[in-house]
Protein backbone atom coordinates (compact mmCIF):
# COMPACT_ATOMS: atom_id res chain seq x y z
CA UNK A 1 0.00 0.00 0.00
CA UNK A 2 1.25 3.61 -1.30
CA UNK A 3 1.15 6.24 1.60
CA UNK A 4 1.50 9.25 1.73
CA UNK A 5 2.19 11.52 4.78
CA UNK A 6 1.55 15.13 5.91
CA UNK A 7 2.46 16.53 8.94
CA UNK A 8 3.23 19.92 10.25
CA UNK A 9 5.61 18.28 12.80
CA UNK A 10 8.88 17.37 11.38
CA UNK A 11 9.66 15.03 14.34
CA UNK A 12 6.57 13.23 14.50
CA UNK A 13 6.88 12.79 10.64
CA UNK A 14 9.95 11.45 10.94
CA UNK A 15 8.97 8.64 13.30
CA UNK A 16 5.89 8.06 11.51
CA UNK A 17 8.07 7.48 8.48
CA UNK A 18 10.58 5.18 10.63
CA UNK A 19 7.42 3.38 11.22
CA UNK A 20 6.13 2.94 8.28
CA UNK A 21 9.19 1.63 6.21
CA UNK A 22 9.58 -1.12 8.96
CA UNK A 23 6.60 -2.49 7.66
CA UNK A 24 7.00 -4.83 4.64
CA UNK A 25 3.42 -4.31 3.16
CA UNK A 26 3.32 -0.47 3.22
CA UNK A 27 5.45 1.68 0.65
CA UNK A 28 6.28 5.56 1.84
CA UNK A 29 4.99 7.34 -1.52
CA UNK A 30 6.01 10.85 -0.41
CA UNK A 31 5.73 13.38 2.50
CA UNK A 32 5.14 16.97 2.67
CA UNK A 33 4.59 19.59 5.74
CA UNK A 34 1.60 20.71 4.72
CA UNK A 35 -1.74 19.99 2.24
CA UNK A 36 -0.84 22.73 -0.27
CA UNK A 37 -0.08 21.91 -3.61
CA UNK A 38 0.18 17.78 -3.15
CA UNK A 39 -3.47 16.98 -4.81
CA UNK A 40 -1.23 15.72 -8.02
CA UNK A 41 0.97 13.49 -6.06
CA UNK A 42 -1.34 12.44 -3.45
CA UNK A 43 -4.02 10.78 -6.20
CA UNK A 44 -1.08 8.85 -7.29
CA UNK A 45 -1.18 7.37 -3.56
CA UNK A 46 -3.70 4.22 -1.89
CA UNK A 47 -3.81 6.37 1.16
CA UNK A 48 -3.42 9.62 2.46
CA UNK A 49 -2.31 10.19 6.44
CA UNK A 50 -2.91 13.71 7.49
CA UNK A 51 -2.62 15.57 10.22
CA UNK A 52 -6.01 17.31 10.48
CA UNK A 53 -4.73 21.02 10.00
CA UNK A 54 -7.11 23.63 8.54
CA UNK A 55 -5.48 23.20 4.59
CA UNK A 56 -6.68 19.60 5.52
CA UNK A 57 -10.43 20.10 4.59
CA UNK A 58 -9.27 22.08 1.41
CA UNK A 59 -7.04 19.12 0.49
CA UNK A 60 -10.75 16.87 1.14
CA UNK A 61 -12.67 18.99 -0.90
CA UNK A 62 -10.39 19.03 -3.52
CA UNK A 63 -9.83 15.22 -3.50
CA UNK A 64 -13.74 14.79 -3.36
CA UNK A 65 -13.76 16.38 -6.76
CA UNK A 66 -11.97 13.94 -8.30
CA UNK A 67 -11.81 10.42 -6.47
CA UNK A 68 -15.05 8.34 -7.01
CA UNK A 69 -17.15 7.14 -4.18
CA UNK A 70 -15.43 3.96 -2.14
CA UNK A 71 -12.11 4.30 -4.01
CA UNK A 72 -8.39 5.48 -3.17
CA UNK A 73 -6.89 7.66 -2.42
CA UNK A 74 -8.27 7.00 1.16
CA UNK A 75 -7.62 9.30 3.80
CA UNK A 76 -6.74 8.83 7.32
CA UNK A 77 -6.75 11.86 9.92
CA UNK A 78 -3.90 11.42 12.23
CA UNK A 79 -4.31 14.66 14.51
CA UNK A 80 -3.73 16.38 18.07
CA UNK A 81 -7.15 17.90 17.75
CA UNK A 82 -9.65 15.97 20.11
CA UNK A 83 -12.77 18.14 19.87
CA UNK A 84 -15.52 16.95 18.67
CA UNK A 85 -16.56 18.96 15.94
CA UNK A 86 -13.23 18.97 14.30
CA UNK A 87 -13.77 15.35 13.66
CA UNK A 88 -17.23 15.79 12.43
CA UNK A 89 -15.74 18.63 10.09
CA UNK A 90 -13.47 16.37 9.13
CA UNK A 91 -15.62 13.07 8.71
CA UNK A 92 -18.21 15.50 6.45
CA UNK A 93 -15.22 16.67 3.96
CA UNK A 94 -14.72 12.77 3.23
CA UNK A 95 -11.84 11.51 5.79
CA UNK A 96 -12.68 7.98 5.84
CA UNK A 97 -10.34 7.38 9.37
CA UNK A 98 -9.87 9.68 12.12
CA UNK A 99 -7.09 8.86 15.07
CA UNK A 100 -5.25 10.57 17.72
CA UNK A 101 -1.87 11.46 17.82
CA UNK A 102 -1.64 9.89 21.15
CA UNK A 103 -2.68 6.43 20.44
CA UNK A 104 -0.36 3.34 20.33
CA UNK A 105 1.82 2.53 17.20
CA UNK A 106 -0.72 -0.88 17.09
CA UNK A 107 -3.95 1.35 16.96
CA UNK A 108 -2.42 3.71 13.99
CA UNK A 109 -1.34 0.89 11.99
CA UNK A 110 -4.23 -0.76 12.21
CA UNK A 111 -6.37 2.18 11.29
CA UNK A 112 -3.87 2.39 8.24
CA UNK A 113 -4.57 -1.37 6.75
CA UNK A 114 -8.09 -1.49 7.98
CA UNK A 115 -8.78 1.77 5.70
CA UNK A 116 -6.75 0.75 2.78
CA UNK A 117 -8.73 -1.88 2.31
CA UNK A 118 -11.72 0.77 2.10
CA UNK A 119 -13.04 0.27 5.58
CA UNK A 120 -13.70 3.20 8.27
CA UNK A 121 -12.00 3.62 11.58
CA UNK A 122 -13.13 5.92 14.64
CA UNK A 123 -12.01 5.92 17.84
CA UNK A 124 -14.67 4.54 20.11
CA UNK A 125 -15.99 7.93 22.07
CA UNK A 126 -16.62 9.17 18.24
CA UNK A 127 -18.07 6.21 17.04
CA UNK A 128 -21.88 7.53 17.69
CA UNK A 129 -21.06 11.04 16.09
CA UNK A 130 -19.64 8.87 12.92
CA UNK A 131 -23.00 7.20 12.72
CA UNK A 132 -24.64 10.67 12.86
CA UNK A 133 -22.16 11.88 9.90
CA UNK A 134 -22.80 9.29 7.71
CA UNK A 135 -26.20 9.21 7.72
CA UNK A 136 -26.33 12.95 7.65
CA UNK A 137 -27.64 13.94 10.64
CA UNK A 138 -26.13 17.32 11.72
CA UNK A 139 -24.71 17.10 15.31
CA UNK A 140 -25.61 20.29 17.78
CA UNK A 141 -24.58 23.17 17.23
CA UNK A 142 -23.28 21.91 13.98
CA UNK A 143 -21.03 23.91 11.88
CA UNK A 144 -20.91 24.41 8.04
CA UNK A 145 -17.42 23.88 6.76
CA UNK A 146 -17.54 27.32 5.74
CA UNK A 147 -18.61 28.02 9.06
CA UNK A 148 -16.06 26.26 10.58
CA UNK A 149 -13.04 27.45 8.67
CA UNK A 150 -13.65 30.65 9.64
CA UNK A 151 -14.16 30.37 13.55
CA UNK A 152 -10.86 28.71 13.05
CA UNK A 153 -8.94 31.61 11.03
CA UNK A 154 -10.63 34.17 13.85
CA UNK A 155 -9.51 31.91 16.61
CA UNK A 156 -5.71 31.92 14.91
CA UNK A 157 -6.33 35.64 15.53
CA UNK A 158 -6.81 36.58 11.71
CA UNK A 159 -9.09 39.89 11.15
CA UNK A 160 -11.90 40.08 9.01
CA UNK A 161 -9.81 41.24 5.68
CA UNK A 162 -7.34 38.48 6.50
CA UNK A 163 -9.60 35.91 6.32
CA UNK A 164 -11.57 37.21 3.12
CA UNK A 165 -8.11 37.19 1.26
CA UNK A 166 -7.82 34.12 2.94
CA UNK A 167 -10.74 32.31 1.52
CA UNK A 168 -11.18 34.41 -1.48
CA UNK A 169 -14.28 35.94 0.05
CA UNK A 170 -15.73 39.17 0.59
CA UNK A 171 -15.49 40.85 3.81
CA UNK A 172 -19.13 41.22 3.42
CA UNK A 173 -19.38 37.33 3.15
CA UNK A 174 -17.05 36.35 5.91
CA UNK A 175 -19.21 39.26 8.51
CA UNK A 176 -22.39 37.35 7.14
CA UNK A 177 -20.44 33.88 8.60
CA UNK A 178 -19.70 35.57 11.76
CA UNK A 179 -22.82 36.52 12.85
CA UNK A 180 -24.03 32.88 11.99
CA UNK A 181 -21.05 31.58 14.17
CA UNK A 182 -22.28 34.21 17.28
CA UNK A 183 -26.07 33.23 16.72
CA UNK A 184 -25.39 29.52 16.49
CA UNK A 185 -22.98 29.13 19.18
CA UNK A 186 -24.50 31.89 21.33
CA UNK A 187 -21.80 34.49 21.91
CA UNK A 188 -21.50 38.05 21.67
CA UNK A 189 -18.28 38.72 20.05
CA UNK A 190 -14.93 38.24 18.65
CA UNK A 191 -13.24 37.69 21.67
CA UNK A 192 -15.64 35.28 23.04
CA UNK A 193 -15.74 33.37 19.20
CA UNK A 194 -11.83 33.21 20.85
CA UNK A 195 -12.26 31.70 23.86
CA UNK A 196 -15.30 28.98 22.57
CA UNK A 197 -12.29 27.62 19.95
CA UNK A 198 -9.69 27.85 22.95
CA UNK A 199 -12.38 25.56 25.24
CA UNK A 200 -13.00 23.50 22.39
CA UNK A 201 -9.25 22.59 21.63
CA UNK A 202 -9.22 24.20 18.12
CA UNK A 203 -6.00 26.64 19.76
CA UNK A 204 -3.49 26.09 22.65
CA UNK A 205 -2.47 29.33 23.39
CA UNK A 206 -3.90 33.13 22.42
CA UNK A 207 -3.37 33.84 18.28
CA UNK A 208 -2.20 30.22 17.37
CA UNK A 209 -3.73 27.55 15.93
CA UNK A 210 -3.98 23.78 18.16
Amino acid sequence: MRVFLVDGEPIFREGLKTILQKEPDLLLAGEAANCRDILQAAVYSDLLVLDGELDSLDLLNSLQKTRSNGQSPFVLILTKHREQQHAVQMLKAGADGYVYKTESIEVVLSAIRKIGTGEKHVPDDLAQTFVFVMSGVHTPRGLSYREYQVLYLFASGMGMTDIADHLSLSVKTVSTYRSRLLEKLNLRSNAELMRYAFTKGMVHEAGRPG
